[in-house]
């Protein structure tokens, strides 16, 4: 019985990845970063557990995998965020939990763009390592680029809406100097 109790834990994020999935497909994007969000600590659980049991000093294709499966979970969730409606705050459907402030929506996702970002780049070591002492990576390879790709592509989203929110900064500003001058000749 422990043996299943053990698979089953095992298996919660995967599920819980698959409820976000669903959730982001209905357009939920809400509840999918809200769902993807509860399964990072399985994940972080699943890469400290590999790394006690020596695959720091020996990395595994099963420790790439939870890396890039980590990776994976935060640039979901960072995904979700910047889905949602830009000017209302990111609550639950059913809760109606407050999972973030409209306000700091884009900082949230880019925090959690970072971190995978990060995590990526951990996977890409441990990667290199694996390939180094000959190794086959499998489809490891494959999907560590298509991560790569998901992470730049919300990047430049993040890209863009810093170029809108500097632009939107640089026409208020140049509006207020505009006014300013009317009233100084007016």
């Amino acid at each position: 019985a422990e043996m299943y109790l053990e698979w089953a834990e095992d298996q919660l994020p995967r599920i819980l990845i698959g409820i976000g999935d669903v959730l982001s497909f209905l357009n939920r994007h809400a509840d999918a970063a809200d769902v993807y969000t509860r399964s990072i600590p399985y994940r972080e659980a699943a890469v400290n557990k590999d790394k006690e049991t020596g695959s720091k000093e020996k990395p595994t294709l099963e420790h790439l995998r939870l890396q890039r499966l980590l990776a994976e979970t935060h640039i979901l969730v960072a995904e979700e965020l910047l889905a949602c409606e830009t000017d209302e705050d990111v609550v639950t459907t059913e809760t109606k939990d407050l999972l973030v402030k409209a306000a700091e929506r884009v900082d949230f996702a880019r925090g959690y763009y970072d971190k995978a970002r990060d995590e990526l780049q951990e996977a890409v070591y441990l990667m290199g390592k694996i390939a180094g002492v000959g190794k086959d990576l499998g489809t490891e390879k494959e999907d560590i680029c298509f991560l790569s790709t998901i992470i730049m592509g919300v990047g430049n989203n993040l890209a863009e809406l810093d170029e809108a929110a500097a632009s939107s900064t640089n026409d208020t500003t140049r509006e207020s100097s505009v006014s300013r001058k009317k009233q100084k000749t007016g």
